[in-house]
């Protein structure tokens, strides 16, 4: 049996499961947030991957491939995604595996398991103190197995662990409380991530299996040949013992959220607020505490007059304090990021900000809905030929013809290729990349070959 909800339609909890982490991390998070609103604005990621979710519900509910849906067109809360090849993609690997997991329990079996895409999961039998839980993007029950299973669809690049995942934990919790009576021993949850490019952790064995996927030695964590698909697998009872923690970090919360009218607030903030889970914070534009980080990590500091220098010390530039700099540069860069846009949303509510204006976007002209018939009659008219105002049919991407040819697939080896594009200096062990020389060791090792 399948069911099926609405994407969009997604309410958040006061303790999201998709917050867990920072709330776990950042006590005085949800105080901050619950006493600093802001319009909610929808980005372009965001919104991005809602039009994924929405594509998959719609091949679920109809039965078709993401393929079929290519040129339409997702709207969003605030955003109208245009359906092209990555999106197609992205959404083709999530659908593909659930649709994959039901098939193989059907052959083994004979009969499907029960099936529930975007199923609210609430942890309100907990008896915490904030309404918590999140939504599913599948779940699925396999009686014979007696296993429940929860898979999240992640459409962007930054990586995210399965194994220890403090929101995927807290779906797992979640769909044990709202699907009671069913026979279950353990909880798998599953990440299905095509855009990111993953790291195996190295405090974790692991062992290849026939099909190139790693299982740990354990058998808790399963990584896939391509790295996309990464789960893990916990015994009922873990994830209960596991509930105990959350429920100690949430009273920490509370704790943090009823201290907050009582105390000074550069005290409370020292106390309560802890940057490094703040992607997504509502609060990231105007959290004291990543601010002070921030600046701490640019070396920043303010003279008599109030006005910030940075420091040109050139002990600062050692290579190891090149390499602590570059650690923190994104979390600085995501700082900036977050109130840049913070600073956006107050002026779309009408804020003055001194020296700073709104001014309409430039976009690509298009023509209008319903002209296109138009445009080609009065083209014709004109006597163009066809290839003036009309481009050729464009050739689907290497992966989707050889996924169409199939064991055919041969027959066009050799036929596409990943340009490089120059160089990117990233951290060695957040990436599967090869190393290659400098640009000054390609250069003397190029002219040594003209010698």
């Amino acid at each position: 049996m399948t069911k099926l909800a609405v994407h969009a339609d997604r309410d958040h909890a006061t303790w999201a499961a998709s917050s867990t982490a920072r709330n776990w991390n950042c006590s005085g998070a949800i105080a901050l947030n619950r006493r600093n609103p802001a319009p909610e604005v929808e980005s372009d990621a965001a919104a991005w991957g809602t039009a994924c979710h929405q594509l998959a519900e719609k091949c679920f509910r109809h039965n078709r491939h993401p393929d079929e849906y290519i040129g339409t067109v997702e709207t969003t809360k605030q955003h109208k995604i245009d359906v092209d090849e990555e999106v197609a993609e992205t959404t083709e690997m999530y659908v593909d595996y659930v649709r994959g997991r039901v098939a193989a329990y059907v052959q083994e079996f004979g009969e499907e398991p029960v099936v529930v895409h975007e199923q609210p999961l609430p942890l309100d039998r907990l008896g915490g103190p904030y309404d918590a839980g999140g939504t599913g993007d599948t779940v699925m029950y396999f009686p014979r197995w007696k296993l429940l299973e929860i898979d999240d669809l992640k459409g962007g690049r930054g990586v995210v662990e399965a194994a220890g995942s403090k929101q995927l934990r807290t779906y797992g919790l979640g769909s044990l409380l709202a699907n009671r009576g069913l026979d279950v021993e353990r909880v798998m949850t599953v990440i299905i991530q095509p855009r990111a490019s993953y790291v195996l952790p190295k405090d974790i064995e692991f062992i290849v299996q026939p099909d190139g996927s790693l299982l740990s030695v354990d058998g808790s964590i399963y990584v896939s040949k391509d790295r996309k698909i990464r789960s893990e697998t916990l015994h009922v009872a873990d994830l209960v013992e596991w509930t105990a923690e959350l429920l100690e970090r949430m009273k920490l919360a509370k704790q943090a959220d009823d201290e907050f009218d009582t105390m000074p607030f550069a005290a409370w903030w020292a106390k309560w607020l802890k940057p490094g889970n703040c992607e997504f914070c509502p609060s990231e534009g105007n959290c004291p505490a990543l601010k002070q980080k921030a600046l701490d990590a640019a070396h920043v500091w303010f003279d008599d007059l109030d006005k910030p220098q940075i420091s040109n010390n050139p002990t600062f530039d050692t290579p190891e304090m090149i390499a602590a700099d570059l650690d923190m540069l994104d979390m600085i860069q995501d700082w900036i990021n977050a109130r840049r846009a913070m600073a956006h949303k107050l002026a779309e509510a009408g804020t003055t900000i001194p020296n700073y204006i709104l001014v309409p976007k430039e976009k690509r002209e298009i023509w209008l809905p319903g002209t296109e018939d138009k445009v080609h009659a009065a083209a014709k008219s004109a006597g163009l030929p066809s290839e003036k105002y009309t481009n050729p049919a464009k050739l689907k991407t290497p992966k989707q013809v050889r996924k169409a040819l199939g064991k055919k697939e041969s027959l066009v080896a050799g036929l596409s290729e990943t340009p490089a594009g120059g160089t990117n200096l990233v951290r060695a062990d957040k990436t599967t990349r090869q190393a290659i020389p400098s640009g000054v060791d390609r250069f003397f090792n190029d002219e040594s070959e003209k010698v």
